[in-house]
């Protein structure tokens, strides 16, 4: 079925396509009558037309969406209430969040701006210099590499925090031996390396030895691999930070298979407080993170970018506020 355009309701309202966009656009300087104003109205209601977002846009400058692009991350729990807080939080101001996952097309998104005329474009990762280049040219505001150590601001949240928390939590409980488990998938790369660096400069400052990192994927095979270096080694280690709650979840069960007692013979601690978590046996430790206080840090600097008023006042990027131990019986 065809779109219906302004056109069409001119037609049907027996008026002019100016005049149409006249009343549409609720201009009152040109001595239209209230009879033609609500006959075009009507019209246009039992139409069902709909104005051009695009053609919206190009009036009043600047359109309402928020183009987020996500690269390649994999699918987690952690990342879609992110987005969801965000879009809630940017829909209070009167903006639509559009998420684009560009990974793997060939499409150059510069073809893009030209059809979505975001009021910002907000870069998860970082964008690469030719993508930048053509926003620039657009005049299109660009928030570049939230999910980077360098976009910590944007959100408050610490990738390297968390790994340092990890550390201090567990050398609290008086362990000095700590392995640490990376996951080996390289899309995680972006959270994986500053957590582990975090959790490095952490064992540094405690005067502690450096984790004994282990890579693993989500297999029994890998986990127990896993636990076998962590515990059969010269120097064992006592305690386990592991990447993300998964992957702690993964050797928790292998530890079992393997009759090693959490955690008596290994402690071990998560991140990201899945529901799954509170339900193991034992309950693992791990670290929340207030995705929601993240997200409207983040929404605050896409309004203050597009010259908006945020709906509430910002709580601010506070880390000490946005990560919390959550301790429970594998610690």
């Amino acid at each position: 079925m065809p779109r219906v355009t302004s056109k069409d309701v001119a037609r049907e309202a027996g008026v002019s396509q100016t005049t149409v966009s006249f009343v549409l656009n609720g201009k009152d300087e040109h001595g239209l009558s209230a009879e033609t104003r609500r006959r075009v109205l009507e019209t246009a209601k039992r139409l069902g037309y709909v104005p051009s977002g695009a053609g919206r846009a190009l009036r009043k400058g600047r359109s309402k969406v928020v183009l987020c692009v996500v690269p390649d991350f994999p699918v987690a729990e952690a990342m879609e209430q992110f987005k969801l807080a965000l879009g809630r939080s940017l829909g209070e101001a009167g903006y639509t969040c559009v998420y684009l996952h560009h990974a793997g097309t060939t499409t150059p998104l510069a073809e893009l701006w030209q059809h979505v005329q975001p009021a910002v474009v907000v870069a998860f990762g970082s964008l690469s210099p030719d993508d930048t280049q053509s926003l620039h040219r657009a005049e299109i505001p660009l928030i570049d590499g939230v999910f980077t150590p360098d976009g910590t601001h944007l959100t408050g949240l610490s990738q390297e925090d968390i790994g340092r928390l990890q550390i201090e939590h567990l050398a609290a409980r008086g362990h000095r031996h700590i392995g640490y488990a990376a996951l080996d998938d390289p899309r995680e790369r972006p959270f994986c390396r500053p957590r582990l660096r975090g959790a490095t400069r952490a064992c540094s400052d405690l005067g502690l030895p450096a984790p004994q990192v282990v890579s693993m994927r989500y297999s029994r095979d890998s986990a127990r691999n896993a636990v076998a270096e962590w515990t059969q080694g010269a120097t064992p280690v006592t305690a386990v930070a592991a990447f993300n709650d998964l992957a702690a979840l993964a050797v928790l069960a292998s530890c079992r298979i393997q009759h090693i007692v959490v955690p008596d013979d290994l402690a071990l601690i998560g991140v990201d407080d899945l529901p799954m978590s509170s339900l193991a046996v034992p309950a693992l430790t791990t670290i929340r993170m207030d995705l929601t206080a993240a997200a409207d840090n983040l929404a605050s600097s896409v309004l203050s970018t597009v010259g908006a008023q945020p709906p509430t006042a910002p709580s601010g990027p506070d880390a000490a506020d946005i990560l919390a131990i959550v301790p429970r019986e594998t610690t």
